[in-house]
């Protein structure tokens, strides 16, 4: 998931006009670069493959190929200290976000490149992507990892690639032999979700090499996917409701949301409800059924983007006198996808990492009240099972303690990384700040005022100075009004 999915009149108004049209300065690693064009992406930027060992205790058995691209530093002078953007997911490809850097955010590269390295596993570096697992980004409502098809996934995979070196680490050592490949001498590292924990290795592996971090939505070394879903949707979706509540217009219209979810929730594991829903991509039409555990997914998926999220009283409260349109509409998994998400490197990543991690007796204790039942977290430890990767060790989990200076954003509405995650993050770096939104999301669709938070990024890029960086302009940012009525839903 990125920051780059609203696009902010503060770039377009405050440094568009300054930039459109300024000279470019040579690339640095020149020699190892073309000029190249990229689907989406107008005008020409530069890019090179680096051939790296897959498993780096094999140096000379089988390689891949890391797929790299520079936007180039616009401006006068240029810094041999790049912005880089780590991707989350784990399964999103960095370059596929080349688009923004171009458009939209074009003003982060004054004065520096910007890097984009497609993290082993995704995109064109060696991408590990299975169509039967794709279901999900249909619509929630579907499995997410359904068994057979992860098994026919990791056969047809593991004839051409050995799931087990797409690890952060690994992805580590792939930056820094980049980083060195182009001569650039450290890092600005940009990160958001799972590629804050893919930055924390980093960090923790080449901290001489990292010049400032920037942690958005932290997913710390031990966390332990999808462990504390429940409990971290049902406060995010708690502190909706207590919004809900203070407004006016949504109390009157929603009073008994509550209430609805609950009986819904009890007629669902009663009762199925069967949908048909056309894919966006193909218009197949595909049959499934919502069980609580669907719902629950779809609720959880909308609770991460502000703009979706206030409309979920509305859509709770309308399926509760049998309309399920605007539930349909309403899931951010039906939109037509934008890119490819890396669900297989995501299987590789998360399982050792994080999945299987996960204590079984943990969740033989009694859980706190929640929306979200435990059947798609065991779902995912079935399909982790069926992967078959040996868990990491304990040093890879421990908390990551270097001296750079790292400026930490977390959104107090976040149902993934909520703010205690940032704060565990905060603890073990010395020399970082942690910044709390009040109406931020895992995403920020939707907010007014979040052209804030880019200037805070570039101050702080600037001079990662954290302890005396100016961040009073996130009083100003607002979240998206609620959806009273279906009909103004779009």
């Amino acid at each position: 998931m990125s920051w780059h999915r609203a696009i902010c009149l503060f770039t377009l108004v405050i440094w568009g006009s300054s930039l459109l049209g300024a000279p470019k300065t040579p690339t640095r690693g020149a020699e190892h670069l073309a000029d190249c064009r990229l689907s989406g992406v107008e005008g020409t930027v530069r890019c090179g493959q680096l051939r790296v060992p897959e498993d780096p205790r094999r140096p000379k058995g089988r390689s891949i190929s890391l797929f790299v691209v520079v936007l180039p530093s616009i401006g006068p002078g240029q810094s041999h200290e790049p912005w880089v953007e780590i991707a989350g997911g784990p399964g999103n490809a960095a370059t596929d976000f080349a688009r923004s850097y171009v458009t939209d955010y074009r003003f982060i590269r004054q004065g520096r490149d910007v890097l984009l390295v497609d993290q082993r596993g995704t995109g064109r570096s060696n991408g590990l992507y299975c169509e039967e697992l794709a279901l999900h980004r249909v619509s929630s409502f579907f499995p997410r990892w359904p068994i057979q098809a992860v098994r026919t996934c990791k056969a047809r995979l593991s004839k051409k690639s050995d799931l087990s070196q797409y690890s952060s680490r690994n992805a580590a050592h792939d930056l820094d032999a980049v980083r060195r490949w182009l001569g650039y001498s450290r890092l600005n590292i940009f990160s958001s979700s799972y590629g804050t924990r893919a930055a924390l290795e980093y960090m923790r592996l080449y901290p001489r090499s990292v010049r400032s971090a920037i942690l958005w939505g932290v997913v710390p070394p031990d966390f332990r996917r999808p462990l504390y879903y429940p409990r971290d949707g049902q406060q995010a979706l708690d502190k909706l409701m207590e919004d809900c509540r203070a407004d006016p217009k949504c109390r009157r219209s929603f009073r008994n949301v509550d209430n609805e979810l609950a009986k819904l929730m009890t007629d669902l594991s009663r009762t199925p409800h069967g949908l048909i829903i056309k894919h966006p991509v193909t218009g197949a039409r595909l049959e499934t059924k919502i069980t609580p555990a669907g719902l629950a997914q779809a609720i959880w998926v909308a609770l991460n983007y502000p703009d979706k999220a206030h409309r979920l009283p509305m859509a709770i409260h309308a399926a509760a006198a049998g309309d399920w349109a605007p539930f349909v509409t309403l899931d951010v998994a039906t939109e037509a996808p934008r890119r490819i998400y890396y669900n297989a490197m995501h299987l590789s990543v998360a399982c050792p990492e994080e999945t299987s991690q996960i204590n079984l007796d943990d969740l033989r204790r009694p859980q706190p009240r929640s929306f979200m039942p435990l059947e798609r977290t065991f779902e995912y430890i079935e399909a982790c099972r069926s992967w078959g990767l040996h868990p990491v060790g304990r040093a890879q989990l421990q908390p990551v303690r270097v001296s750079v200076p790292t400026l930490i954003l977390s959104g107090e509405m976040d149902p993934v990384t909520p703010p205690a995650w940032g704060d565990k993050a905060h603890a073990a770096l010395p020399n970082s700040r942690h910044i709390i939104v009040r109406h931020l999301s895992h995403e920020r669709n939707g907010l007014s005022g979040a052209e804030c938070l880019d200037r805070i990024f570039v101050r702080f890029v600037s001079d990662p100075t954290a302890r005396h960086l100016d961040t009073a302009c996130i009083d100003s940012i607002a979240p998206p009004p609620f959806t009273i009525d279906a009909t103004d839903s779009d």
